[in-house]
């Protein structure tokens, strides 16, 4: 099943490696966004399935709050993806009951596990 995805990472390079892992895997990338205002900007005028957020973003957000309002505005799920993935990131962000945590640097593997498994990777870090 092709899922409508919407990334929210600040690095060029990393959002086009996780574009192309997406793209491969038969999804649709509805967005890059670099900060929380550009993702909640895609989100009102796009259908998304699920929101890939880093912690740390562009001009001082982050993917926490970020991942909050996706979901409680359009019911988004989330799955971070970050090298800030300590206990208190984590606590914060299971709030939001995200799909899971994936640390960086990451392969192409373990997004696709991560997307097709959610849930599954909570626990594992």
């Amino acid at each position: 099943m092709s899922l409508r995805i919407l990334l929210v990472e600040d690095e060029p390079l990393i959002a086009m490696d996780l574009e192309d892992i997406l793209l491969d895997a038969g999804n649709v990338v509805v967005a890059i966004a670099t900060n929380m205002h550009h993702a909640l900007e895609v989100a009102e005028t796009s259908k998304i399935d699920i929101a890939i957020l880093d912690i740390d973003l562009a001009l001082g957000t982050n993917g926490i709050e970020t991942a909050k309002r996706l979901r409680e505005r359009h019911n988004v799920s989330s799955l971070f993806v970050s090298a800030q993935l300590t206990d208190e990131t984590r606590a914060m962000a299971l709030e939001w009951q995200p799909l899971g945590f994936v640390a960086k640097p990451f392969s192409a593997d373990q997004i696709v596990t991560a997307l097709r498994t959610p849930n599954r990777n909570l626990d594992s870090f």
